[in-house]
């Protein structure tokens, strides 16, 4: 469903009136965070345009707020394709293929087990198809047919009838038609002719329409309003020559009229145009096992790679029993010091324990490693402690093993080693060793809440005999000493004195028999001044500015220059004696 262009050098211009791969990542993206399954895997099969598809959701997990991880991407075409998913964490799963495609698909992944009920599906428009009755194939010709697909996939989906595939002819023929009206209307193509005079014989010029490329920048530019009566904006394209406002429905796979028979019932819409929190309107749906509760979208026990270096007390290693190859519990649990792949005798083999509670199994193709300590040892202390308490609390499987250049983790040359590269590099998802942290590698890793201090301390050697009294002068040099007493405290006494003088809060000073004044003394007067002229004369030899404060002496008035100086110093020494605090606020706060 497309108006296009052919460009000679091989570039189509087109116009996509149908939704694009674009809009269905973004519809199926939405419905994940919806349900907040933030972890999921892509599986398309070699129909073209898979890439595409792979890379729209990409870039749309890129652009999303939600946190999206895409564990792995699976292009299947046997069934072997679909083998690494069963150990994987993978429980959401985006299907983009052909509806033919899927039953072989759902085919292997039935053997597998993964259409459980833990397992949801999301497909596209293309495993949908035209028709709404899921596929079905029958293993015994005396049975009714069964659904290829399991109950409770999820879908988008938009009409491909016959009748909505005549609305979007009418659409691309509105589009035309408005598109050459815009481009005869503008002045600058006045006199252009838009006849094609192409021929499949064509050479050079010929072969190329003159002005298909403006033409087409006239059609990208058109807006169709819908009838009055329709709540949807109106046609559009955008800078990917695709429709710019999208309506999708949210298909779900559930019982027709028998148990056998599933059919695809729409249980919502997706609006593009609305913002993240209304784009999807959803009713009740059946989830997967015919549940209606949605999964979890991750494993019910999920599966750890843990790198660890040794240093007792915190990881230490034993050899195990020789004759088992197990742990006993005073020995802790089995962990590997060789690589994944270790040549021996008889040619490389693969070395790998997992850990399922009090099992173990063992994945090895040579009984010789079981009881060779060089592949692996029995790892004990703190560290693993929690590590085994960990995994029966929250439920989890783990997979021990020494990382493999005996370093903690530095930077050399802008590349990280040890512990600390096997995280970057997703070798291993958790590292778990007596590591410290530094901002370096908190820049490149998430360090869980320090679980114990080492107790680095600084000692000095304990004195003998008597302190000296001029111990306490001791931590500065008398040069600072003397900027301390002379300056800064004689400076800091007089600042609480004249804010304690200045406020209209404060003490008055204790002159008896005379008047107190701020003013400028007269020719014959003998003045005491401190930074602004304090007089202790007569008022009648004081010549007094207007707006200047003259204050009396009031009884009880106790507060001075030297009981200033004295507060500062008894507080410094914080000794216990009598003092006259300051009343006013200013001086206060000082």
């Amino acid at each position: 469903m497309g108006v296009f262009v052919v460009r000679a050098s091989q570039t189509d211009l087109i116009l996509q009136l149908a939704p694009s791969v674009t809009h269905q990542a973004h519809a199926m993206l939405t419905l994940l965070s919806r349900y907040n399954w933030h972890q999921f895997a892509i599986v398309t099969s070699q129909i073209a345009g898979h890439d595409d598809f792979v890379q729209a959701v990409r870039d749309r997990v890129l652009e999303s707020e939600f946190k999206f991880i895409i564990l792995t991407t699976a292009m299947v075409v046997a069934e072997n394709d679909l083998q690494f998913l069963v150990g994987s964490e993978a429980r959401i799963l985006l299907l983009y293929c052909t509806r033919e495609e899927a039953k072989t698909i759902f085919g292997y992944a039935t053997k597998l087990g993964l259409t459980g009920a833990n397992y949801v599906w999301v497909a596209t428009q293309s495993v949908i198809g035209d028709s709404l009755d899921a596929p079905t194939f029958s293993t015994n010709p005396n049975a009714p047919p069964e659904s290829a697909f399991p109950v409770g996939m999820l879908g988008v989906h938009f009409n491909t009838s016959y009748e909505s595939l005549k609305t979007e002819i009418f659409s691309g023929l509105r589009v035309f038609s408005q598109g050459v009206e815009a481009f005869y209307t503008d002045p600058i193509n006045k006199g252009v002719n838009l006849s094609t005079s192409l021929s499949c014989e064509g050479l050079g010029e010929t072969a190329k329409w003159a002005v298909g490329d403006r033409f087409f920048r006239y059609l990208k530019n058109v807006s169709i309003e819908f009838d009055s009566g329709s709540s949807k904006p109106p046609l559009k394209f955008n800078q990917e020559n695709t429709l710019q406002f999208v309506e999708l429905q949210i298909m779900n796979l559930r019982p027709g009229a028998t148990d056998r028979q599933l059919v695809w019932e729409q249980i919502g819409v997706w609006q593009s145009w609305k913002d993240q929190n209304s784009q999807l309107d959803i009713k009740d749906i059946i989830w997967p096992g015919y549940s209606h509760k949605p999964p979890d979208g991750v494993p019910e026990k999920f599966h750890l790679k843990v790198a660890f270096l040794e240093e007792p007390p915190f990881i230490k290693m034993a050899d195990p029993d020789p004759v088992t190859g197990k742990c006993s519990p005073d020995r802790g649990v089995i962990c590997r010091i060789a690589p994944e792949t270790e040549s021996i005798g008889c040619g490389e083999i693969s070395v790998r324990v997992y850990f399922t509670g009090s099992l173990i199994l063992y994945a090895l193709n040579h009984s010789e490693v079981v009881r060779n300590s060089s592949f692996y040892q029995c790892c004990s202390g703190f560290c693993i402690d929690l590590l085994v308490k960990f995994a029966e609390n929250i439920g989890f499987t783990y997979e021990l093993a020494r990382v493999q250049d005996a370093k903690w983790g530095s930077q050399h040359n802008g590349k990280w080693n040890g512990l600390i590269s096997e995280l970057i590099n997703r070798k291993v998802d958790v590292a778990l060793a007596s590591l410290m942290i530094n901002s370096e590698r908190e820049g490149v890793v998430d360090f869980s809440v320090p679980f114990m201090d080492s107790g680095v301390a600084i000692l000095t050697a304990k004195r003998t005999g008597i302190i000296s009294p001029t111990a306490f002068l001791e931590p500065f040099d008398p040069a600072l000493w003397m900027l301390v007493c002379l300056v800064g405290i004689q400076v800091y006494s007089l600042a609480i004195f004249l804010f304690e003088w200045l406020s209209p809060m404060g003490f008055d000073m204790k002159v008896p028999g005379t008047m107190l004044s701020i003013g400028r003394g007269g020719e014959n007067t003998n003045c005491f001044c401190i930074l602004i002229q304090i007089h202790t004369c007569p008022l009648s030899s004081c010549v007094l500015e207007p707006d200047l404060l003259c204050k009396e002496a009031k009884p009880g008035a106790r507060f001075s220059f030297f009981r200033s100086c004295w507060l500062v110093w008894a507080r410094l020494f914080q000794a216990s004696v009598h003092i006259d605090p300051p009343r006013g606020f200013t001086a206060n706060v000082q």
